[in-house]
């Protein structure tokens, strides 16, 4: 681009390399980007060893780390960021679901506490928005991630050799049965397995794109820590997605991997929550898997959907159920699989946003990280980049939306597994708009 406008990955194709002052400010931002997305992914508290969330878990490292990185990406938005890329993130339905989030406060018990959650939730998104718009290209974007790859890989294992009381699920508290599972920097091997995932999707993204040693270490050792996890969930879909993704690309071009992750989706949610609420589609669930009660969470699910009731159309406010006087004065029948006084979410993703936002508040959101990311990915260019970039942000997408069935993460303020989430679908936006401003 000869243009003096400042440029990001969304729109310019050509990095300079020579030592000249837009050469100096490149390395200068892709520098910035590394570290912030690095700071993203590893979180203010790593080797934190109780997973705390609510509305009212405020942590001041939290508060001043995020509320740093989103001043600093609320700056690179308004003066690094070029206008086409500007009018591509001020979607009409990305502004409606903000507004949604924030008018959620006002139906919680501690509004102040729950729009507080929600402000900071905001702050990490901006946070994660900015890492792509100060990447100043795509080959500048392959360092990011790369760099930021090798830290998250860098600090976890470290733990597991340095640290192996916070970096290792030990015998004690009401997990004990998770005792020897690997969780690095992370409070859980949740969290632990599906950050590996998307580590493993950066790899495969750098193998694609020729960087075979560091692509193949990432891949490799992101692979071998997911498995230590001992999450099932991740070891199922990791593979599963990434074939998806590569062969349906390889035999139907952009439509078929969209088409089949949409069919996926459909299933996975009649399977889980739609077997929760409706007779009919548990008596099928138990047809096709007998026994399945997935972990105890139909119970759960039924519970917290029987809580909900006549507040399904403002639901109760962002981050003001779980672990509240709501649930914990809630009548609670004995034949529960689990006890939901002492859970911290609904191991739902979808159904957590619905308890939060409501069901049309689960609409809106659905549209924005499904619908309108599945959208994108139809408008992305054919060229070998945008290929290879938007089957990375599709492979992410994919396996969060899929995770999102069985654990909650969605709109979780400080959460690695929503940051990714939400850069693969900002990433699937911009490439959009980059393609059709190219067209222009």
């Amino acid at each position: 681009m000869t243009s003096t406008t400042p440029s990001s990955f969304a729109l310019d194709r050509t990095p300079e390399i020579v030592a000249s002052p837009r050469a100096l400010s490149d390395l200068g931002r892709t520098a910035l980007a590394t570290l912030m997305l690095s700071c993203l992914w590893v979180t203010m508290q790593p080797f934190q060893t109780k997973f705390v969330e609510g509305a009212t878990s405020g942590s001041p490292v939290n508060q001043l780390g995020y509320g740093l990185l989103a001043l600093v990406g609320g700056l690179v938005l308004l003066t690094a960021t070029p206008r086409p890329a500007l009018r591509a993130l001020a979607s009409p339905v990305w502004i409606v679901m903000a507004l949604v989030l924030v008018q959620s406060a006002a139906h919680s018990p501690t509004p102040d506490a729950s729009l507080r959650a929600v402000l900071f939730a905001l702050a990490a998104m901006t946070s994660a928005t900015a890492v792509l718009c100060l990447t100043p290209s795509v080959a500048a974007f392959r360092l990011v991630l790369a760099g930021a790859a090798l830290a998250v890989l860098g600090l976890c294992y470290g733990g597991i050799v340095a640290l192996p009381g916070a970096a290792i699920h030990d015998a004690s508290g009401p997990e004990a049965a998770h005792a020897g599972l690997w969780r690095g920097v992370y409070p859980h091997k949740n969290m632990a397995g599906p950050v590996m995932a998307t580590l493993f999707f950066a790899g495969l993204y750098l193998l694609r794109c020729r960087w075979r040693l560091v692509g193949g270490a990432i891949a490799v050792l992101a692979a071998i820590f997911a498995i230590q996890t001992g999450s099932k969930t991740t070891a199922a879909l990791l593979p599963a997605v990434a074939v998806l993704v590569t062969f349906g690309r390889m035999f139907g071009g952009r439509i078929l991997p969209v088409a089949a992750l949409a069919v996926l989706l459909a299933a996975m949610a009649l399977l889980t929550l739609g077997a929760a609420i409706s007779p009919v589609l548990y008596d099928g669930l138990q047809w096709i898997l007998p026994g399945t009660t997935f972990t105890g969470r139909l119970d759960l699910w039924r519970f917290a959907i029987g809580v909900l009731g006549d507040r399904g159309w403002t639901g109760l406010g962002f981050e003001s159920f779980w672990a509240t006087p709501v649930v914990k004065g809630a009548e609670i029948s004995m034949e529960l699989s689990w006890d939901p006084r002492g859970i911290v979410n609904a191991h739902n993703g979808f159904l957590d946003v619905a308890i939060a936002l409501g069901w049309p508040g689960l609409a809106c959101a659905v549209a924005v990280i499904v619908v309108l990311p599945f959208r994108d990915f139809l408008r992305i260019g054919r060229g070998r980049e945008e290929v290879r970039l938007g089957d990375f942000f599709l492979m992410v997408l994919a396996f969060s939306l899929l995770n999102a069935m069985l654990e909650s993460f969605l709109f979780s303020r400080n959460n690695p597994v929503w940051i990714s989430t939400w850069l693969a679908i900002v990433g699937l936006r911009l490439l959009a708009t980059r393609d059709v401003a190219d067209r222009r």
